[in-house]
């Protein structure tokens, strides 16, 4: 059976629904929280004949943005109109309609734009230090891109994500808060091209046995070719693939495969975000990783990682949970709508709640939120117009099948390297945790990247699942009978499009964002950088010691913060005696 998500337009997100994670508190410096009660401003009430007085602005009544915009006390409006926004922009218009008394929410020391991985580090660390935080929250659960989605015992996650990193700080906070819900998994992967199933991470030992004897050689002197003499420098994503790996293998596997992802050429991708995602150099490297002994391995050939026993989703619930505890308050299914100014500080926000328009004062804002939107919000249209074009975001759809069978796939996950095929990526959940499907059974997911208002994009699960039929029986993966059910999730800013020219616009975005001295950007959309999960955390716990020691860190340094390329083995980061017990995926 398969059932089509709730669709409200061409983008098919559900409609925004209001959902605060617990009962609201009001703060009070003195007294401290209380549950129960609705957040006041702090001081005494005003009078009646104060509270009668007539509004500036009578309910309906429109705000007029060209008054006091930038001037002192302004208010700033986000247009979502000609910004370079993604298919689904935080709301923002031209005017304000205000169909409501807007709620005020009071105060706090900083306001989180975003509930993923990066907002919920910078809450947790903000929280525990003792400060009052509001994170506000897009979506109706937490998580972002690490959310899992949970079906009649089936769990997806969206993307293939797992918890590595050479941070021993953070990892052991991670193993903490998580006790035995980690599991020690296994890496396991390969490539589906020509027919045949290649390792991945490449290894020439592989490809010399499985390529055709003809073509083999070819790649090898290319590979040569290009090492001995490297030629122009390197400006495009092209060239850097090329270089390392030489031009037979691109243009039989990574050029197809970086273009079906990203939706542009390859000369047109900038080379700096292969640095952060393929830490592998060259295929010499490759080969060299395989015959290593006692080095760090490069992350893309680390074996072994912790994952959640339900998803990764389990784990960002619960650094959530954790920064509740703590006196953090979290509003879901919500977006910023304005920003009120005054000089180069932002000192309140307005909210679309589900509820109703809200306003909350800050002292810092700490912004995850899509660059683009968040320069329309801050600065206003004409500055996302000076840089329209050069933030675009790659969606993806999650087409999520859940089995009546024990296993579909040999390996974790398969990169799908046929370029005629719309599939990015397959993966199985249950590979990586076996409570990822009921016992007996697994599931399938399905990484298709898309255009907005492709074909892709326009179709429905029950079309979707057709289509990915025919895709899967080219694969030699046949699903017959056993699909009990499917369902899709749509990720509309997923890959951050690194252009050629993005990097000296990035630069330029965050320089003019960097003028407003409480406003701070970062994580894989605010900082535009197409990182990992475990980077994203440490942006957030980096932005919230810098709020509590007194130094907020700049735009530039928090988005420097990457994944390191060599990593430490698990077993010698958490210990021989926690890994002793550890239930395997």
């Amino acid at each position: 059976m398969v059932r089509d998500s709730p669709r409200t337009g061409p983008t098919g997100r559900r409609p925004l629904r209001a959902r605060v994670l617990h009962p609201p508190l009001r703060l009070d410096r003195t007294r401290g929280p209380q549950r129960g009660r609705p957040l006041r401003p702090h001081g005494p009430r005003p009078s009646r004949a104060r509270r009668l007085r007539p509004r500036a602005h009578p309910r309906g009544a429109r705000l007029d943005p060209g008054r006091g915009a930038l001037g002192e006390g302004g208010l700033r409006m986000g247009t979502g109109s000609r910004a370079p926004a993604p298919p689904h922009p935080l709301p923002g218009s031209r005017v304000f309609l205000l169909t409501a008394r807007v709620r005020d929410l009071g105060s706090v020391d900083a306001l989180v734009l975003g509930g993923g991985p990066a907002g919920l580090g910078a809450a947790w660390t903000l929280a525990a230090g003792g400060a009052r935080v509001l994170v506000v929250e897009r979506e109706e659960t937490v998580g972002g891109l690490c959310r899992t989605h949970a079906r009649e015992g089936y769990r997806f996650d969206m993307g293939g994500h797992r918890f590595i990193t050479a941070d021993r700080d953070l990892l052991d906070r991670v193993v903490r808060l998580c006790g035995d819900d980690l599991l020690l998994a296994e890496r396991s992967s390969e490539v589906a091209l020509l027919g045949r199933r290649f390792r991945y991470p490449l290894e020439p030992l592989d490809l010399a046995r499985k390529l055709p004897p003809g073509l083999a050689l070819r790649a090898l002197l290319s590979y040569l070719r290009g090492r001995l003499r490297p030629g122009p420098p390197v400006e495009s994503f092209e060239d850097w693939a090329s270089r390392r790996f030489g031009r037979v293998l691109y243009e039989l596997f990574i050029g197809p495969y970086t273009e079906k992802l990203w939706g542009v050429s390859p000369a047109a991708l900038s080379p700096e975000w292969a640095g952060q995602r393929i830490s592998v150099p060259d295929l010499w490297a490759a080969a060299r990783a395989l015959f290593a002994r006692g080095d760090a391995p490069a992350r893309t050939h680390a074996k072994t990682f912790l994952y959640p026993r339900l998803g990764m989703g389990q784990l960002f619930e619960r650094i959530a949970a954790a920064a509740r505890s703590a006196g953090a308050l979290l509003l879901t299914g919500s977006v910023p709508r304005a920003f009120e100014r005054r000089g180069t500080r932002l000192n309140a926000a307005l909210l679309e709640t589900p509820e109703g328009p809200a306003r909350v004062r800050t002292d810092t804002v700490l912004s995850t939120v899509p660059l683009p939107c968040l320069l329309d919000l801050a600065l206003g249209p004409e500055a996302a117009r000076e840089l329209e074009g050069a933030f675009p975001f790659r969606p993806v759809r999650f087409l999520n099948i859940a089995l009546d069978r024990p296993e579909a796939l040999p390996t974790t996950w398969c990169y799908v390297g046929e370029g005629r095929l719309r599939a990015g990526r397959l993966q199985e959940p249950k590979k990586r945790s076996p409570h990822m499907a009921p016992p007996g059974r697994s599931s399938l997911m399905i990484e298709l990247p898309h255009a907005p208002g492709d074909d892709i994009d326009r179709a429905g699960d029950a079309d979707l699942l057709e289509r990915a039929r025919g895709e899967l029986g080219a694969l030699g993966v046949d699903l017959g009978d056993d699909v009990r059910f499917a369902f899709s999730v749509r990720a509309p800013e997923a890959y951050p499009v690194h252009l050629r020219g993005t990097p000296a616009a990035r630069a330029r975005a965050l320089a003019a964002l960097g003028r407003l001295e409480n406003l701070r950007t970062f994580g894989r959309q605010g900082a535009f950088r197409f990182i990992f999960s475990d980077a994203a955390l440490r942006m957030g716990i980096a932005a919230g010691e810098g709020f509590l020691a007194g130094r907020l860190p700049t735009n530039q340094d928090l988005a420097r913060v990457q994944s390191a390329q060599r990593l430490t083995e698990v077993a010698s980061v958490v210990g021989p005696t926690v890994l002793a017990g550890r239930e395997r995926g």
